[in-house]
């Protein structure tokens, strides 16, 4: 009995070594977690992670980022985290969804060598939908964790996108999925404006587009009062929207038909298909100029049209610097972005002159603004109408994306409307009569090119201002972009100063200087070797294929009339 008692006890030697092995184990988890390049919400509890600088203290303001996984909020969490501010990234991602988010290391170094911070936290979808009570429910800790930042938190982003691409169960049905993980982030993001105190609130929206506050209205409390309805169990309050969620005094940031891919992501590359013979660049970094209008302007009319485009990496960076205050807009403020053709990315000068011209186009209201161009200087202004009214209009308006509009009024015609003005005509045919229902008048100054939006025919009905964009206006709005590149390509006009950004002057390199060498020679003499006898030098003349016996084959037809002599006429001998 007493062997048996003590086989079963292990020696001191065996719980070293186990004791060394859990404490090897636990040290490896925590450098996998502090470290880890792919963070993946648990299901269904509440989980997080933090991949964060060693010098925490560095980190400049704190933003809050509520989204799913990918898309615009993955662009600005890592846009504010690159430029050295401390971030908190909740990611609402679908039950048992194979969907994750993945920082390269090459980002977090990046993260790490600005002096930023980024914390990552999340939860599924389910578990926010339920109601505060139950024990499951995780809204109560979104809360919590997105204001326990020390001194408060400065700025807050709520989005939904990247909803459409999470990759759900087998046994879900994506429709509703979806459905359910859009008011999930809506839940969410109630809660963490509930939390962020008096920091900048920015909701990244899609364009508003007729009909939608409608439906809005009449979905109400969204997918899980019907849920709750059709299982028996109650659900929480779902808000009706994304801006209703965040607040009232919330800045909405608009785009259109969203393009790209953050770079941070797995499948992003700038050429599409990959590297080849001929590579072709990703429309993200052929369409990088950007273009910030109010919503709806001063004058009541919208200003974003249908077939707008955006990149979600110039839509994400805008939404970061609006959050942080980087950029001068007024709290509740209500902006669009549109992607305009340029392959360099916007500065922070170009980003304070696109939000300036916002604050002037909402102060403002004699008319729709849609496109601001400044320049140096314009030497000739009247030369640079006469050429949009002649060459650059005519042009665009015979392109497929103008001529091919076949429902409702187009641009037809271009004309010159008085001094350094140009008007372009939208008309259409009505009981075989052409009705002008309204024009966009090109202003050009000596410092700039302005686009607004005018009026029709007041005879017909057409006196005010279209209150839409009219059919075809963001593509002329789009090549506006390109005119003011090939104005100044051309001569007319001369491409305004950027703030050069003072470099750090180059150390000067240090010469090593060779030290001093010295020979000393042998006295006496030293008889010379007897010179070796050398073959006789061949001419150049000589050298050659030619010397060697080869020939040519046949003789260059090539200036063979040059080369032949003129024959002269042989005189007979008296």
């Amino acid at each position: 009995r007493t062997i048996e008692r003590n086989s079963h006890r292990p020696s001191a030697e065996i719980m070293a070594k186990i004791a060394s092995l859990a404490l090897a184990g636990l040290l490896a988890l925590a450098s996998t977690a502090l470290h880890a390049d792919a963070f993946v919400p648990s299901t269904p509890s509440f989980a997080s992670r933090s991949a964060s600088s060693s010098a925490l203290s560095m980190a400049g303001k704190s933003l809050v980022v509520v989204s799913p996984p990918g898309g615009v909020g993955e662009v600005a969490a890592v846009a504010a985290a690159k430029s050295g501010n401390a971030v908190r990234w909740f990611v609402v991602n679908a039950p048992m969804s194979k969907s994750s988010v993945a920082l390269p290391s090459s980002t977090l170094e990046a993260i790490e060598a600005a002096g930023g911070k980024v914390e990552l936290a999340g939860a599924d979808s389910d578990s926010l939908l339920l109601p505060p009570e139950d024990a499951g429910s995780a809204a109560a800790a979104v809360g919590r964790w997105c204001g326990g930042v020390d001194g408060g938190v400065d700025g807050l982003i709520v989005t939904s996108d990247g909803a459409g691409d999470v990759q759900f169960g087998e046994d879900v049905n994506a429709v509703e999925g979806r459905e359910a993980l859009e008011d999930a982030v809506k839940v969410a993001a109630r809660e963490a404006a509930g939390a962020s105190g008096g920091g900048v609130k920015v909701a990244v929206l899609p364009a508003p587009v007729p009909g939608d506050a409608a439906e809005d209205e009449e979905e109400g409390g969204g997918l899980g009062g019907v849920l709750g309805s059709l299982l028996g169990g109650a659900k929480t309050e779902v808000p009706a929207s994304l801006g209703e969620a965040v607040g009232s005094n919330a800045s909405m940031l608009r785009y259109g038909e969203l393009f790209g891919l953050p770079e941070t992501s797995p499948e992003a590359s700038p050429f599409v298909g990959g590297p080849r013979r001929g590579p072709v660049l990703r429309e993200e970094y052929t369409l990088r100029g950007v273009r910030v209008n109010p919503t709806i302007s001063a004058s009541g009319a919208a200003m974003m049209g249908s077939a707008a485009r955006s990149s979600r990496l110039s839509v994400g960076e805008a939404a970061a610097l609006v959050a942080l205050g980087d950029v001068d807009l007024a709290r509740g403020s209500d902006v669009c972005l549109t992607s305009l053709s340029g392959a360099a990315a916007p500065t922070s000068a170009d980003w304070d002159e696109e939000f300036q011209s916002v604050k002037e186009a909402m102060a403002s209201g004699a008319g729709a603004q849609l496109f601001k161009a400044s320049f140096a200087s314009v030497p000739d202004v009247e030369r640079l109408a006469d050429w949009l009214a002649t060459k650059w209009a005519p042009a665009v308006l015979r392109t497929y994306d103008i001529a091919g509009i076949r429902i409702g009024a187009r641009p037809v015609y271009a004309s010159r409307a008085g001094p350094g003005k140009v008007e372009i005509v939208w008309q259409k045919l009505e009981n075989f009569e052409s009705l002008t229902v309204g024009s966009m008048i090109l202003e050009v100054n000596g410092e700039s090119i302005t686009a607004e939006r005018g009026a029709g025919d007041p005879g017909k009905g057409y006196g005010k201002v279209s209150m839409i964009p009219l059919n075809g206006e963001d593509v002329l709005v789009r090549r506006l972009a390109d005119a003011a590149s090939q104005a100044v390509e051309k001569g007319l006009a001369n491409k305004a100063a950027k703030a050069e950004t003072k470099k750090p002057k180059p150390q000067a390199k240090v010469v090593p200087v060779a030290p001093a060498v010295s020979t000393v020679a042998a006295s006496g003499t030293v008889e010379s070797a007897a010179p070796v006898p050398s073959a006789p030098a061949t001419a150049a003349s000589e050298a050659g294929p030619r010397a060697a016996g080869a020939r040519r084959s046949s003789e260059r037809t090539r200036g063979r009339r040059r080369k032949a002599a003129p024959k002269k006429e042989e005189v007979a001998a008296p």
